[in-house]
């Protein structure tokens, strides 16, 4: 069989996978429901977002995700690697705003259709709306190559946070930005042993560091990754550093990034092995936790049969029992011996036979 039709094959049976979790509503407030809702809709949101477009377009751009925590930098660095402001930082911004893309404009039948994302609704411009996408074309990026700003992944608005969390599982490439401050908090490291998990291509950004600290905190993290299953990802280093009136960093703190960047757009081979470890761990990833999603409903079913069984048997003891009470006249005494006195010593019967 050709890698073509392996790939084929493929892509029909997570089709089948993705119909089939759609469909399994766990409607019951069993044990460990919500959390089987929400990785249900992680998974058809994956499948969706990522793992069947990327199947059946595996030589579509590669996607770069730059996600992270708040005040940690995203949108200032992605606006310095490109050269010029997409993305608005920091508290200049609404609390809630669209993610932006960043593509070179030989690219943007890849991004402009619904490809990828296809639940976010394309605008050309800044929006406040967490369920638009805005796409910005610039010649600073090399075709083969896109970058999304994704939203905070510790935002206090729950879109926002959701939001992160679906577009760092569509994404070819985990740009993950932390800074000196906030490296060893723990929301990051939740989206990173995730990360880890699914063999997921990742870059990991060491923001805003001071000078005199670099090499101290560099290695702390460097330990940090090694420890959960990421010692192979690169780090990046960027000292803090006065933002211009341009509203971006000194392009020199920025350089190794942009220059590995390039790198991987103008190599296919190098981009190429990036796409099929994220595609090929997002794969693995969705087998096992199906698992967790079938385990859930049989936990369902077995509780809707047993409350079925349990309304039979209170439907079936009341049954007998209406039947008992009719056969020994236990029906006739009480209120209902009541009410035929009533009727009858007021004369209602008398009156109704003359």
């Amino acid at each position: 069989m050709s890698p073509a039709e392996s790939s084929q094959d493929l892509w029909r049976t997570l089709s089948r996978l993705r119909s089939a979790l759609a469909e399994t509503a766990l409607p019951l407030e069993t044990r460990g429901a919500v959390d089987a809702r929400q990785v249900r809709g992680a998974l058809v949101d994956q499948l969706d977002d990522y793992v069947l477009p990327r199947l059946v377009q595996i030589d579509a751009p590669l996607l770069a995700v730059v996600g992270g925590s708040t005040g940690a930098g995203k949108s200032t660095l992605v606006n310095t690697l490109v050269g010029q402001v997409v993305s608005q930082p920091g508290v200049l911004r609404p609390t809630t705003r669209s993610p932006v893309l960043v593509f070179n404009p030989a690219d943007a039948s890849w991004f402009e259709g619904e490809r990828i994302l296809p639940e976010l609704a394309r605008t050309s411009r800044a929006s406040a709306d967490p369920r638009a996408l805005q796409l910005v074309p610039t010649d600073a990026l090399l075709p083969g190559l896109a970058i999304l700003d994704a939203p905070d992944i510790d935002s206090v608005e729950e879109q926002n946070r959701l939001l992160a969390s679906q577009l760092l599982a569509a994404a070819d490439l985990w740009l993950f930005v932390t800074s000196a401050a906030r490296y060893a908090d723990q929301v990051p490291w939740g989206f990173l042993k995730a990360a880890a998990e699914r063999s997921a291509a990742v870059a990991v950004v060491l923001d805003r560091t001071p000078p005199e600290a670099e090499h101290e905190v560099a290695r702390h993290l460097s330990e940090m990754l090694a420890a959960r299953g990421l010692g192979d990802s690169l780090l990046f280093t960027v000292v803090e550093s006065p933002v211009g009136a341009n509203a971006l960093l000194p392009p020199a703190t920025v350089d190794p990034i942009r220059q590995w960047l390039h790198g991987l757009a103008a190599d296919s081979a190098a981009r190429s092995a990036v796409v099929r470890q994220t595609l090929d761990g997002a794969v693995r990833s969705v087998g096992q936790r199906t698992y967790d999603i079938a385990d859930a409903a049989a936990v369902q079913a077995e509780t809707a049969n047993r409350l079925r069984a349990d309304a039979g048997r209170a439907y079936d003891d009341a049954g007998r029992a209406v039947a008992a009470a009719i056969q020994d006249g236990t029906m006739l005494r009480g209120e209902v011996l009541a009410r035929w006195q009533e009727f009858v010593g007021t004369g209602e019967l008398l009156r109704g036979l003359e």
